[in-house]
């Protein structure tokens, strides 16, 4: 179902929700009523779990989340557009990608397939990672994969620089900013796919696991932490030069978190 491209003049959204943040310029409302003409619609929370992410507050934005169609395996399409306060579209999503859902936790899943964590809107940059805002929005997303569940994000993009450097040199995913991004959101096992099979797989993408119960939660958990103290315990190698660095301080991070979670279950 497509909703009717009618931007202006306050349409209303659906009884009893509150409206999605429109665009209020005339040329990011022509984008939008382009984007709804075609495959995209308006996600609405009755109709598939995007619409939860509706109009989410990220600091000065908020979110305006679209719907796309099927791909050949029954997966939506999803793109999170950001909106500032004067009504100003960013240029592009800060996050496009898919979701899955199905009877067993394992065929539930998010994947982001292009993410932008600074798009332009209005000719500024929003800065998501330096405003803190990362987190927030990747909490948002994990809210849409139960426990046994995964989420899967790229890290080709130039935007995460940082992370393809780490994973490269075979430091945990936890290690890499956005392994610590996943980590942040209650993934506690990864998975690094790092051979894209004959284009078929897309970018490189780090896969992480939600588990799917306590016990099963604290198993993981001890594996992580092994994997972490092992990591810490290798001499550093000078030749890896602020990539080293940088793993090894989430390493610390990481580990002090990992502490910190085993003292309050006990």
């Amino acid at each position: 179902m497509h909703y009717t491209p009618c931007l202006p003049a306050g349409l209303p959204y659906n009884e009893g929700v509150p409206e999605p943040p429109l665009p209020t310029h005339a040329q990011d409302e022509r984008r939008l009523e382009a984007l709804l003409s075609r495959t995209w619609t308006l996600a609405r929370e009755e109709e598939h779990p995007l619409g939860r992410l509706q109009g989410l507050s990220l600091g000065p934005y908020r979110l305006l989340a679209l719907l796309g169609p099927k791909n050949n395996v029954g997966s939506r399409y999803l793109q999170l557009l950001l909106l500032d306060s004067a009504g100003r579209m960013s240029e592009e999503p800060v996050a496009l990608g898919l979701h899955n859902s199905g009877p067993y936790p394992g065929y539930n899943w998010a994947e982001v397939i292009r993410y932008e964590p600074s798009p332009l809107v209005g000719g500024d940059r929003a800065d998501l990672r330096a405003l803190g805002l990362e987190e927030p929005l990747f909490q948002a997303l994990s809210g849409l994969v139960p426990p046994g569940g995964h989420l899967m994000v790229e890290y080709d993009s130039p935007a995460q620089k940082e992370s393809e450097r780490i994973l490269g040199l075979d430091y945990p995913p936890v290690t890499s900013p956005l392994g610590y991004l996943l980590f942040r959101v209650g993934c506690r096992s990864f998975r690094d796919w790092y051979i894209s099979e004959g284009g078929r797989e897309g970018p490189r993408k780090l896969q992480g696991f939600k588990p799917l119960d306590e016990a099963l939660a604290e198993e993981r958990t001890a594996a992580l932490r092994r994997q972490v103290e092992e990591c810490l315990a290798r001499p550093e190698s000078p030749q890896h030069g602020e990539w080293g660095r940088s793993a090894r301080r989430l390493a610390r991070v990481v580990l002090e978190e990992l502490t910190n979670e085993t003292g309050k279950r006990k």
